[in-house]
C-alpha cells in the first residue's frame, strides 16, 4: 500500500504546481474555458472609483490643527480647504500622506501655504519637487 500512497501524493503535488502557474486565456484557446456573461471588457473599474474625490478630516487638540487630505486634490476643492484653514487656529498642518493626485493650482496653493507658515506633513516627494519648481 505504501508505493501507491506515495504516487498519489506525488500526483497531487504535480497538479498543485500546474494550477499554481498563471494561465493566460486568449481567443484562440477560449473553447477550453467558459466565459462569464457578466464580464465586460469595455468597462474598467467601478463607478465608485470614477466618483472618488477629496475627503477632508480635521483634528484639533486645542493648540494646533491638522487637516488630513485623502484622495484627489483638484482646484475645485481649494475654496473648501481655504475655509477649513481660516476656521482653524494659528498652528496648522496639512497631512498629505493619502493624497493620490494634485493639479497645478493645488501645487501653487500648497507653496503659498508653506510660505505662510503652514507645515506640509507626509508630503510626497513629487509634490515637494513640483512646489520647488513652481517657486523658481
Amino acid at each position: 500500500m505504501r508505493p501507491r500512497r506515495r504516487r498519489f501524493q506525488a500526483e497531487i503535488s504535480a497538479n498543485a504546481e500546474k494550477s499554481a502557474r498563471p494561465q493566460y486565456v486568449s481567443a484562440n484557446n477560449s473553447w477550453d474555458y467558459k466565459w462569464r456573461c457578466h464580464c465586460n471588457k469595455y468597462k474598467r473599474g467601478t463607478p465608485d472609483k470614477a466618483k472618488m474625490t477629496l475627503k477632508i478630516e480635521k483634528v484639533t487638540d486645542g493648540h494646533s490643527t491638522t487637516i488630513r487630505l485623502i484622495g484627489r486634490m483638484r482646484a475645485e476643492y481649494l475654496e473648501e480647504l481655504k475655509a477649513q484653514i481660516k476656521d482653524s487656529g494659528s498652528r496648522i498642518a496639512l497631512d498629505l500622506e493619502e493624497v493620490s493626485l494634485v493639479d497645478v493650482d493645488v501645487v501653487r496653493f500648497l507653496g503659498t501655504c508653506q510660505a505662510e507658515g503652514i507645515s506640509l506633513m507626509h508630503c510626497p516627494p513629487y509634490i515637494k519637487d513640483w512646489i520647488a519648481k513652481e517657486r523658481d
